[in-house]
């Protein structure tokens, strides 16, 4: 019996010692195995480098440069939203939507002109035009058929501010719409291109009031169509504003002493009877009045004793 127990006792401890054996030589062989892999992949990164000048020796100058990286990617407005090229904003408040830099109106053989056009948008500009509170520093813009045209909205004030045109064929255009936005004073450029026909476009900023404050303006096509009404400084206010006040003094056109003959012949008139007798009884009691008191005061004295 107590060799049996022997003899298992003993099979124990070799099968214990076996699998502690095999546990240390897996554990070895992954940390070398590990290790040859980071060793590996560091020389292929330096490989991959190229030549000395390109290799970090210093962490400290590894993460400098690391910081380096984001500060100039936040310096380019963390990057932007491509909803496709016509479609673009950014994460600082810009948006360009209706771009077109290469499609060709169906009226349009070819491009008849590239431009450059900068317009600014804020408060200063509005200071030449009463009653108005922001303005574009331009309020018509001039161009031929078929041109190429890339605006660069620069808005200096620390609002929103839209350069919007409608009109647009809507083939080529989303709802016949160029837009460009910005927020604060930076600047924002989009292109476009515009049909061969004769036409005036709107142009304004969508804004809230602004528009109605000032910030409107008309692109000529050509020879354009018609002037729009409400443009700063070229046309009319379709609705002018206008400030009554009833208890005003209504002042007449003509002359005091035609105003009061007026009204003298005017009274007469309603009352022809009554005034020609008024005026009669008037002239004989003015006439006959002194008499007849000169002979009541002379019976007085006839009849007065002695």
């Amino acid at each position: 019996m107590n060799k049996h127990l022997s003899i298992l006792f003993a099979a124990i401890l070799f099968v214990t010692a076996q699998a502690h054996a095999e546990t240390e030589d897996h554990s070895g062989h992954n940390m070398d195995h590990s290790g040859h892999d980071m060793s590996h992949d560091h020389e292929h990164d330096m490989s991959h480098h190229g030549d000395d000048d390109h290799k970090i020796d210093d962490p400290e100058d590894h993460s400098m440069h690391h910081a380096d990286d984001h500060s100039d990617h936040s310096a380019h407005g963390h990057g932007h939203h491509h909803m496709d090229d016509s479609h673009i904003m950014d994460h600082e408040g810009g948006m360009i939507m209706g771009q077109i830099k290469d499609k060709l109106p169906s009226s349009c053989d070819s491009i008849s002109e590239d431009i450059e056009i900068t317009v600014h948008a804020g408060k200063k500009y509005a200071e030449k035009f009463p009653g108005t509170m922001f303005a574009f520093d331009k309020q018509e813009w001039r161009v031929k058929p078929c041109a190429r045209i890339t605006w660069h909205l620069v808005n200096d004030d620390h609002v929103r501010h839209q350069f919007m045109m409608h009109g647009l064929p809507r083939y080529m255009y989303n709802n016949g719409m160029f837009h460009l936005e910005v927020t604060g004073p930076r600047t924002i450029s989009g292109t476009m291109i515009v049909p061969a026909s004769d036409e005036t476009y709107l142009v304004h900023c969508d804004i809230s009031q602004h528009m109605e404050k000032g910030m409107k303006a008309q692109l000529v096509v050509g020879n354009g169509s018609e002037d729009l009404p409400s443009i700063p400084g070229l046309t009319p206010y379709a609705f002018p504003d206008t400030y009554p006040y009833e208890d005003l003094p209504q002042v007449s056109d003509k002359d005091d002493e035609d105003t009061i003959m007026e009204q003298i012949t005017d009274f007469i008139d309603s009352t022809p009877v009554l005034s020609g007798m008024l005026i009669i009884g008037l002239l004989l009691g003015a006439l006959i009045a002194p008499i007849v008191s000169r002979i009541i005061s002379l019976r007085k004295k006839e009849e007065a004793p002695e």
